[in-house]
């Protein structure tokens, strides 16, 4: 099973629903193909066309379908509108670490016999460790006393380095201004104000272009 969380968001394929603070919204079947297929193809613009197509496949629907489905998935986000950006003429797109996905493995499922046996066993083996002395009990006590403190010292630090990387990576992400990639050229910062008509045409792909707060574009090696 396949997750994708956005700080306490949480957007669930599986179960078409999307979770934040407040509420958890059902989404349909097209708003959750393409929430799924933006955020698996983050940092690159899709075009209507290819969300019309992913959302309705083998479907004929009017191009109004998109921004209904695109309305109500921002509707879902609350006040994080800015999750899906909007590329004028050209599309929309989700930016690079906006999600972090994370996969759970199915519960493993104990056969019933096969733990009666095991149980049984485990009766057996008890009944012939009651002819040992008081002594080797006592000893046997002591030894499991002592070792559970350190059990629980080591789950604890795993805890911790798992919470630990966890945090770096969320921070990492958020520090790093939004990226999207057109045609191998890199671009950055504020691009829900890009305009693709005034993009450079001399860029080699080697550059980065950045997006100030007022649409300016700048170029940067």
């Amino acid at each position: 099973m396949i997750i994708y969380k956005y700080g306490k968001d949480v957007f669930e394929p599986q179960k078409s629903a999307y979770t934040n603070q407040e509420a958890t919204t059902k989404l349909s079947a097209s708003e959750t193909k393409i929430l799924q297929f933006l955020i698996d193809n983050s940092g690159e613009i899709i075009s209507r066309e290819k969300l019309l197509e992913i959302g309705w496949p083998d479907k004929v629907v009017v191009p109004n379908s998109l921004n209904v489905a695109i309305a109500n998935l921002r509707k879902a986000f609350k006040s994080k509108n800015e999750i899906i950006i909007t590329i004028k003429g050209a599309g929309f797109t989700i930016a690079n670490n906006t999600f972090i996905q994370q996969q759970f493995q199915p519960e493993v499922v104990v056969d019933n016999e096969q733990h009666n046996q095991e149980q049984l066993q485990s009766t057996d083996h008890n009944g012939d460790n009651n002819t040992v002395g008081s002594d080797a009990n006592n000893t046997k006590q002591t030894s499991t006393a002592h070792s559970l403190p350190t059990m629980a010292k080591i789950g604890y630090g795993i805890c911790l380095t798992a919470m630990f990387a966890w945090v770096m990576l969320w921070a990492s992400s958020w520090q790093s201004p939004p990226c999207v990639t057109v045609n191998t050229q890199k671009i950055c910062g504020n691009i829900e104000l890009l305009n693709l008509q005034k993009l450079p045409q001399d860029l080699n792909g080697k550059s980065t272009v950045y997006i100030d707060t007022n649409g300016k574009m700048y170029e940067k090696i």
